[in-house]
């Protein structure tokens, strides 16, 4: 996978970016590890929880810098819906664990304490792992449809 992400033309890693910082802040805004007067946080943001965002944001960046041409729009959009869940499980997984109102109700605020809060890096790892799983899917596809026929094939 590395090889594959060292061939990709520079101009994908600065599509990237604005990817990645929208990313970020659909994340980090409503979780509050951006500080804003909208969403409040009760309990303390941990270390882990900012390298969760830092590398899902990161990898969605890319996923989606990764353009597939029309004829593999299929491919594009499952991988897409894989991203955006890894997205979705990233939020969990960093966002504090009284503040989401499901587990409160499934768990109570001690429950969600106890049980939401130490299984959360878990749920962030699980985050990073489907990312990276979207991402090696995207890879490979590009590779499929972005490499040439070498020129004795093609001229046959």
């Amino acid at each position: 996978m590395i090889s594959s992400l060292r061939a990709l033309p520079h101009t994908t890693y600065l599509r990237a970016i604005p990817y990645a910082v929208v990313a970020a802040v659909a994340i980090g805004v409503p979780s509050d590890l951006i500080d804003n007067p909208i969403f409040g946080r009760p309990v303390p943001i941990r270390p882990i929880d900012y390298v969760i965002w830092a590398i899902t944001s990161l990898l969605i960046g890319l996923i989606f810098a990764i353009r597939l041409p029309p004829s593999q729009a299929e491919a594009q959009d499952r991988n897409e819906v894989r991203t955006v869940w890894g997205g979705f499980a990233s939020f969990l997984a960093v966002g504090c664990p009284v503040c989401n109102q499901l587990v409160v109700l499934l768990l109570g605020s001690g429950g969600a304490l106890s049980w939401w809060a130490p299984a959360q890096p878990f749920v962030g790892a699980a985050a990073i792992g489907l990312v990276l799983w979207a991402l090696r899917t995207r890879l490979q596809t590009y590779e499929l449809t972005a490499c040439p026929l070498p020129r004795a094939l093609s001229t046959s």
